[in-house]
């Protein structure tokens, strides 16, 4: 499913794309709209754009993760680094730029229908140079790390490399240096050692105190 408030844009992306033979395409051009329909069609990839009314991407990206299991992609002109640590967060599959080569858009979408995560170089890139920029802030220690970050930590105390932690979630070695400068920015560190150490002092599960 495509949704963007562009119909010049997502007829000239249904034409391209169904051309190729491989995929069944449905088309919304706005967020409610698409979730109207979301249920019916059932597609294994709904591909949308971050900035659109009603929220937009990121409004729908929560909608979705809330109550479906479906692949999700944003396919837009820019980004802010903010919104993508927060996507990577949700569980977006795919983030791709529209300036890029229509044939660079098509291997992302396949990418993630195997079950594979894609980020543009450049928007991983922005993501890791604002989290090493911004102010670590004030976190309850059971809510410092996401579920994946949780889980990177653990394969880096247990030696695994970026690529190896990767090919292991079906993500790409930026997506993972993504959540892992986000897990030092956290946690106050610089290094793997640092955070090896950190750890052990750490309790990275939810908290069973009463408030």
């Amino acid at each position: 499913m495509i949704v963007d408030d562009h119909p010049f844009f997502i007829h000239g992306l249904e034409r391209y794309l169904s051309a190729t033979g491989k995929y069944e395409i449905q088309s919304a051009l706005s967020v409610g709209e698409a979730m109207k329909s979301i249920f019916a069609f059932r597609p294994e990839l709904v591909v949308m754009d971050v900035s659109m009314a009603e929220g937009g991407g990121m409004a729908m990206l929560r909608q979705v993760k809330e109550q479906m299991d479906i692949r999700t992609m944003f396919l837009t002109v820019q980004i802010d680094p903010e919104d993508t640590i927060e996507a990577l967060r949700l569980g977006i599959d795919a983030i791709a730029l529209k300036d890029r080569d229509p044939e660079d858009i098509v291997k992302a979408i396949d990418t993630v229908l195997g079950g594979k995560t894609m980020i543009d170089p450049s928007v991983s890139e922005g993501a890791l140079r604002h989290s090493m920029r911004a102010p670590t802030p004030m976190l309850r220690q059971d809510d410092l790390l996401t579920p994946r970050e949780a889980e990177i930590v653990e394969l880096v105390c247990q030696g695994l490399k970026n690529k190896d932690i990767a090919d292991r979630h079906n993500l790409t070695e930026g997506t993972v240096k993504v959540h892992l400068h986000n897990v030092y920015r956290k946690l106050g560190v610089n290094s793997r050692a640092e955070l090896i150490v950190k750890k052990g002092g750490l309790n990275f599960g939810r908290s069973t105190d009463a408030a």
